[in-house]
């Protein structure tokens, strides 16, 4: 009997100790979480990254989303450092959240919430009140150099861009003196990731009717002269490029939703 109790006894000590040595302690909060909504064909929707676990019995993360600070839901997982959210709407807000879990299967904290809003400045811009159709504006723009080709972080309008003001070349009506076709030409615009806004130079140009003595030449003259302008595209909705001419307007845009090739950005 005696010995049974002995027995009894050590087996208690063993599991005493045995469950002193399971892991509890929850792995490290994830931490640098950092994300960026893309209009990339093929690749619609917030791009997630965040620090990797350095944890050795490191297992998996768990990603999270609310929707204008409501509820919050796991929207996948992954073993890796980034993640991929497909499942957006234009203009609506987020929040992201990530979760690390061990094999035992701890979990952290969550993360610090990431906002995003579903705004993208590239694609078309469309000028409704003009020739031209759409400003294209560039994600992620592919630089051509005599070394090679590299992709250039960030939002750009192109150089060479023509606005067309005017048209009036086929008029069988224009007379000697007229403004047959007015544009404005502009430099390559670069514009800021986070305030939204760029700047550059804009050439305006005239052509006129004008004709030799004899009346029997008609040729083009053309009037240049360089004209600074802003670009500011944080309104979603609406985007506008000002000169600092006195003698330009503002000009309005609307975003279009489509791919400068013209694709629906949202079906």
């Amino acid at each position: 009997m005696k010995n049974n109790q002995k027995l009894f006894q050590s087996l208690l000590i063993v599991l005493f100790f045995s469950s002193c040595n399971i892991d509890e302690e929850p792995p490290e909060v994830v931490n640098s979480v950092r994300g960026w909504f893309t209009i990339n064909k093929n690749n619609i929707g917030v791009n997630l990254s965040w620090n990797h676990s350095d944890n050795k019995d490191f297992e998996k993360y768990i990603v999270f989303k609310s929707k204008n600070d409501g509820s919050v839901e796991n929207i996948g997982e992954t073993e890796e450092n980034f993640f991929k959210d497909s499942n957006v709407e234009w203009l609506e807000s987020y929040n992201y959240f990530v979760q690390s879990v061990d094999k035992i299967g701890n979990e952290s904290e969550l993360s610090d919430s990431l906002i995003l809003r579903i705004y993208s400045v590239s694609g078309n811009w469309v000028l409704d009140s003009f020739d031209s159709t759409y400003l294209c504006i560039d994600h992620n723009q592919t630089i051509s150099t005599s070394s090679g080709s590299f992709e250039q972080k960030g939002y750009f309008l192109s150089d060479g861009y023509e606005l067309l003001l005017n048209d009036d070349s086929s008029d069988l009506t224009s007379s000697v003196g007229d403004t047959i076709v007015s544009k404005m030409l502009f430099s390559a615009c670069n514009i800021d990731s986070i305030a939204l806004v760029g700047s550059g130079w804009m050439t305006y140009q005239t052509t006129i009717l004008d004709t030799t003595v004899n009346g029997d030449t008609i040729s083009s003259v053309y009037n240049n002269f360089p004209i600074y302008f802003d670009m500011d595209l944080k309104d979603p909705s609406e985007g506008k490029i000002s000169f600092s001419s006195p003698l330009f307007d503002k000009l309005s845009m609307q975003h279009s939703l489509k791919f400068c090739s013209g694709d629906s950005i949202f079906n």
